[in-house]
């Protein structure tokens, strides 16, 4: 068939053919925002705080999506609309699903497990209801106007190739657009861009700026190219390592000593070693904490191994004893890995597992990973209730605390309980009356340190409480308890009250208190052997009577006869400082080995770089191994060492 020549217009009449051409792919742009919006009011994400924003991102991407139909010809824009709007739907209505369920937003990383769904065939019927047609109203509406247009579709006056690429570039402007409000409000928001969507640490805030579909198709993509950036040549290293490491000799000192009892972890926000034992004007600022490191083991020599994902991160590492990764939060992009993490250890011994943090469930992508990592519940914000509001989360530690109390009484026992604090973080603020240290005005100290104290100071009292409250219901002396700081201030309180003790000021702020509780066990002590967070998993599993599987990359603090923390780049993922008993190693910030510093301890006598080379390429290669194990979901090249 020849091609129509279509003559030049009048501009009016000319705008009136571009609208009657594109009026489809806008109103489906448009409805898209309105599936958006309905689908975070329903849910209750973020409602009515990124309301403009999550518009303007809603209608850029409803553009990208249905302009290109300008494109093609004739039935082509229909087929095109049709297969988009298809696409659109399914996502919509399996994310609203999903979350009904689990109260997760479903990640691609999750699709290979697609196939248990048959499972819960009965629970998601139970789901489905009528309100799930606005999500099919765009293919409703794509069907209707094919039928409506069926017979008229040959005689429509259709775009030339030149009038459609000028509307699909208008539409690209129009998008574009969009996605400029976007970075601005972000830019008014953090000061930069550089935190746009993905960076965000929490879930549900990120759906509610972008939207459900927005965060479906970027997780898609990285998870596309995480797919891609294992090769084989990193298979074969860790398969290498792994029959190159030599088992370390398992001594069975102190093994079962707190064998069957509850375990709890206590994870405290922004903890620092720095401010144990410390006092301000004749006032410990953690005086509970003081006292429970005289009545257990204080390990005052560990660190904390974190990335981007800091508090996360340091339950990641805690959990499972690999390493964090430094470009990816592994809560949040490889939680669907298979792990053998702490919690599965113990519910695989009849223990029973849970989580308690006062965040939403989504914060740190936790309603996902944490039964990946063996938790069979968690409590969450939505499972305490805030008396008043207290520093950035409203739910204050005392609360917190409290409420746990009655909820641990009524698990079954033994269990293993991780209690994750809140009100020490940032910004640290307190209301007047709980500001109760009483700091000089003349202090070396700005109002940031100040108020970070007034919060550890507090957050103590609530822990002190809470260890008087589990010795009161008889929990206590049942229970293995243990209390670790999740990372640094990123107050430089180590500096402000001089309590830096370690060899190199780098790793001054990483360093953080763990105090283990055994009571009765007459197990009191002070030890200053160098380790981390990834430390802490075998020694646990050895005071339990517990074999740790094979894929975990600590030592036991309590038995280890070559103890090292490796602090990385939280950057680069490069080794910045190795500490043993017998050396220590700073990495040159020009990234070559011989420009680092070796160090003799404990004299500190300063060594050639070539003394610390073997402890550096043992933990470069432990480093890297971690790092594919991880990004490959390869745990099970570790489980054959």
């Amino acid at each position: 068939m020849n091609q129509t020549i279509i003559p030049k217009t009048h501009p009016a009449k000319r705008f009136k053919r571009y609208l009657l051409a594109s009026w489809l792919p806008l109103s489906l742009a448009l409805l898209f925002v309105i599936q958006n919006q309905v689908f975070n009011r329903w849910f209750a994400i973020t409602p009515g705080q990124y309301f403009f924003r999550l518009g303007a991102a809603s209608f850029a991407l409803g553009l990208a999506l249905y302009g290109p139909s300008l494109i093609f010809k004739r039935r082509g824009q229909y087929v095109y609309l049709l297969l988009v709007s298809i696409a659109v739907s399914f996502i919509f209505i399996a994310q609203f699903v999903y979350y009904d369920y689990s109260g997760a937003f479903l990640q691609t990383s999750a699709i290979k497990y697609a196939g248990l769904a048959v499972t819960v065939t009965g629970t998601i019927k139970t789901l489905l209801s009528l309100k799930l047609l606005i999500f099919g109203a765009n293919v409703l509406l794509v069907i209707l106007t094919l039928i409506y247009s069926w017979r008229k579709i040959q005689v429509q006056n259709f775009l030339s190739n030149k009038e459609k690429l000028i509307a699909l570039l208008m539409l690209i402007v129009i998008s574009l657009s969009g996605y400029e409000v976007v970075f601005h409000l972000e830019k008014h928001e953090w000061g930069n861009t550089s935190r746009l969507y993905s960076d965000l640490y929490d879930l549900n805030t990120l759906v509610g700026k972008m939207g459900i579909i927005n965060f479906s198709l970027e997780d898609a993509v990285k998870y596309a190219l995480r797919s891609s950036a294992i090769k084989p040549d990193d298979i074969d290293f860790v398969k290498g390592w792994v029959s190159a490491a030599h088992a370390a000799t398992i001594k069975d000192k102190y093994f079962g000593v707190a064998k069957g009892r509850n375990v709890i972890y206590i994870q405290v926000e922004s903890l620092e070693n720095a401010v144990i034992g410390q006092q301000i004007n004749g006032q410990e600022i953690t005086p509970h904490l003081n006292e429970l490191a005289h009545e257990g083991l204080y390990f005052n020599n560990y660190y904390s191994e974190v990335g981007p994902g800091n508090t996360a991160d340091a339950e990641f590492v805690t959990m499972d004893s690999l390493y964090a990764l430094p470009d990816d939060v592994v809560f949040i992009d490889y939680a669907q890995n298979n792990y053998q993490a702490f919690p599965q250890l113990l519910k695989d011994n009849g223990y029973q597992t849970y989580a308690l943090h006062g965040d939403v469930a989504t914060f740190w992508n936790r309603s996902n990973i944490y039964p990946r990592l063996g938790y069979e519940q968690s409590f969450s914000k939505e499972d305490f209730i805030a008396s008043r509001q207290i520093g950035a989360f409203a739910l204050g530690d005392e609360d917190f605390f409290s409420q746990s109390i009655a909820k641990l009484k009524a698990l079954v026992q033994p269990f293993l309980a991780t209690l994750i604090t809140l009100s020490s973080h940032t910004p640290f603020e307190l209301p007047d009356d709980l500001n109760t240290l009483a700091i000089p005005q003349n202090a070396n100290l700005n109002h940031l340190q100040a108020a970070y104290l007034q919060s550890i100071h507090y957050t103590d009292k609530a822990i002190g409480e809470f260890i008087g409250q589990l010795k009161q219901n008889g929990m206590y002396n049942n229970s293995l308890i243990v209390i670790y700081g999740d990372h640094q201030s990123y107050t430089d309180i180590a500096k402000a009250l001089d309590t830096a003790t370690n060899t190199f000021p780098g790793i001054a702020d990483d360093q953080i208190p763990l105090i283990i509780l055994i009571p009765g066990a007459n197990m009191k002590a002070t030890i200053n052997t160098p380790a981390s967070h990834l430390d802490l998993y075998p020694t646990i599993a050895n005071l339990l009577g517990l074999r740790p599987p094979q894929s975990i990359l600590g030592q036991d603090m309590l038995n280890s006869q070559t103890p090292v923390f490796t602090h990385r780049n939280s950057d680069t993922g490069t080794i910045n400082t190795i500490l043993t008993i017998k050396l220590a190693f700073e990495a040159s910030t020009d990234g070559i080995f011989e420009h680092g510093t070796c160090l003799d301890l404990p004299d500190k006598r300063p060594l050639p770089a070539q003394n610390c080379l073997s402890i550096y390429n043992q933990q470069a290669n432990i480093v890297k191994t971690s790092d594919i194990v991880v990004k490959g979901n390869l745990l099970n090249l570790l489980l054959e060492k």
